[in-house]
């Protein structure tokens, strides 16, 4: 039959396409931010009421238009961004495809104000349900005012599943804040309901911005990010762990300054903090990814949300390498041609005495005839040369039962970092080292820090293709699994290899082993073992090979690191630290737990009654 196809009713388009355009009040803010934005405002004020579901008004000093040109704009697919196919391939703009005012004045009542420099008065058109009502002339400064009230007043269906304005309201207040770290250039001021929520005044840099709209707690802990690869650059801050989040809307990223949530880029920076993060938490990051416009589609998805690469694995590669770099001071990925020999200790002594011995010989205790290796012989400090000098020094302090390891400050004619700067107090059972600076009594968790230590070395030899060293075994031990477990364990045999094991297939279920590191507890390699099994065959990480290797090392790493050395003294601590500072390593063990508590002097004088 014919006569069944029909063209849709103009105003039944403008509600479609509103559908796709504008979801929830934040896309109406997001769409008029853009705009002026894209006419070189530098001061935009927002303002809204009842979550923007009542009222939304977004106000700039931009460039404003001219009466011809604000009917215009209200008309579908009119836009000054574009001007032929070509310019879609590198889009610069924020906005361009000419729908957000048309489509928001269909759901709305909307009233446009706006002037540009060279019209003596301004232009005022009021449209109700995307029919304009009224059209006038008035006096006003140069710029744009777009005013939308009762946000889908003639679609009640869509108005129905708006949240609560609590809700509305928390979105488009983070909108706000994306749009403000993306253009520190611009100032921004958010009202929320009368109340002034945001006055972030305009700044030169992205960090004076961050220090306006978060706190101390936050800029504290924030360590730059700058690297680039290829075409494309990665700039912005991260939150060194063991700061952390309980969602991902703590990692803002936007490419060419436009704010974007993609799953490419989350997974890359969540990569990048894999082995300094617990389980369940979310790095904070602030990212900017620049990258040529033909590099990158952004014409994908209505509401711009959404981006496309062109290279994908460059991306994600320039975003691991430069978040890991960040944080750790090394690329995730290393360079070709580039080789770096990570010795592992080989002494009879304690396993940790043993690692740091030979991770720096410098730091090794002197031998001295008729001398032991105590506190009396330990390489004179700052403290210590005052006394030599003819200085009083206090008495150390010892703790009961426990030799007094204490020294107060480094060598002196030795750079310092971060961990070698503090100065050791003692340490107390359960693995803690005492430590403190001039500010703080500091706890330090010596498993977690060898451990540290020790998962890093074996993440650079695994990623460089080398095995550590490896001592044979006097008598070869025989270890025998179940069918499953063996042949998991078969097929990551490699990375063991990596670790300085030698473990041979003996039989269907049966394997020797021939070699452990030089730094293993020989007595722990079927519990080692087992342990690593039980890895293998989680199915949470078995379709990840590249986090099954980490989640391996990890277990490796935590098995032969030291529990409690009962005879580990402050020369040994100290190389510890000092060992920390020259791996550059995190605050944090490779699970993500704090290998340090912090207890300032002020809150400890407080608790006590000392002013």
């Amino acid at each position: 039959m014919a006569g069944r196809i029909r063209v849709l009713d103009e105003k039944v388009i403008n509600r479609i396409a509103a559908g796709e355009v504008v979801e929830r009040p934040v896309s109406v803010m997001k769409e008029l931010v853009e705009n002026s934005i894209d006419a070189e405002a530098t001061s935009i004020r927002l303002e809204i009421e009842n979550g923007g579901k009542k009222l939304i008004r977004v106000r700039d000093n931009g460039t404003g238009m001219s009466h011809d040109d604000a009917f215009q704009a209200l008309e579908r697919h009119a836009t000054s961004k574009l001007k032929t196919e070509l310019d879609l391939v590198g889009i610069a703009t924020m906005g361009f495809r000419g729908e957000a005012l048309a489509s928001i004045a269909s759901v709305s009542r909307l009233t446009l104000m706006t002037r540009e420099e060279a019209d003596p008065a301004g232009t005022v058109i009021t449209v109700e349900g995307g029919t304009i009502r009224s059209a006038d002339r008035k006096g006003m400064a140069v710029g744009s005012m777009v005013e939308v009230r009762n946000l889908f007043f003639n679609v009640p269906v869509r108005r129905k599943f708006l949240k609560a304005t609590a809700t509305e309201a928390g979105h488009v207040h983070e909108a706000v804040t994306r749009f403000a770290l993306a253009f520190p250039g611009v100032g921004f001021t958010y009202i929320e309901d009368g109340k002034l929520k945001m006055d972030a005044p305009a700044v030169g840099s992205t960090y004076e911005r961050i220090y306006t709209l978060f706190s101390k707690d936050v800029r504290e802990n924030l360590v730059e990010v700058n690297h680039s690869a290829h075409e494309g650059s990665l700039k912005g801050y991260v939150a060194k762990p063991p700061y952390a989040r309980s969602n991902m809307r703590s990692v803002l990223t936007f490419v060419n300054g436009r704010s974007v949530k993609d799953r490419l880029i989350n997974s890359a920076v969540t990569r990048g903090f894999a082995n300094l993060m617990e389980r369940g938490r979310y790095p904070f990051a602030i990212l900017f990814i620049e990258l040529p416009p033909d590099k990158v589609d952004v014409n994908v998805h209505p509401q711009k949300a959404e981006v496309r690469f062109v290279n994908p694995k460059q991306i994600y590669d320039l975003i691991l390498d430069g978040v890991y770099d960040a944080l750790t001071g090394a690329p995730y990925r290393v360079p070709g041609g580039t080789r770096r020999e990570y010795g592992l200790p080989r002494s009879p002594t304690d396993s940790l005495s043993r690692h740091l011995s030979r991770e720096d010989p410098e730091e090794a205790p002197r031998s001295d005839p008729g001398h032991s290796a105590s506190p009396s012989s330990l390489p004179q400090d700052a403290a210590t040369q005052q006394a030599t000098a003819g200085g009083d020094v206090p008495a150390p302090a010892t703790i009961p039962g426990h030799a007094a390891d204490v020294t107060h400050a480094p060598r002196l004619g030795h750079q310092t970092g971060p961990f070698s700067s503090l100065g050791i107090v003692g340490r107390i059972p359960g693995s803690f080292v005492i430590l403190h600076n001039d500010e703080e009594l500091i706890v330090m968790d010596q498993h977690a820090a060898h451990e540290r230590i020790l998962f890093d070395d074996l993440v650079r030899s695994e990623r460089r293709g080398e095995h550590l060293e490896s001592q044979d075994l006097l008598i070869p031990q025989v270890i025998e699994f179940s069918v499953v477990e063996a042949r998991a364990l078969a097929r990551h045999l490699g990375v063991l290899h990596t670790a300085g094991f030698r473990i041979e297939e003996f039989g269907e279920k049966d394997f020797v082993v021939k070699g452990v590191p030089s730094w293993f507890n020989k007595d722990d390699v079927e519990g080692l073992l087992s342990e690593l099994v039980d890895v293998m065959l989680d199915t949470g990480v078995r379709g990840d090979p590249g986090r099954l290797r980490e989640e391996l090392l990890k277990s490796v790493a935590c098995r032969t690191a030291v529990k409690e050395s009962e005879n580990m003294h402050a020369e040994e601590i100290r190389t510890l630290l000092k060992t920390l500072d020259r791996k550059g390593s995190p605050e944090v063990c490779p699970h993500g737990r704090p290998l340090m508590a912090k207890f300032p002097f002020a809150e400890i004088r407080r608790k006590l009654g000392r002013r």
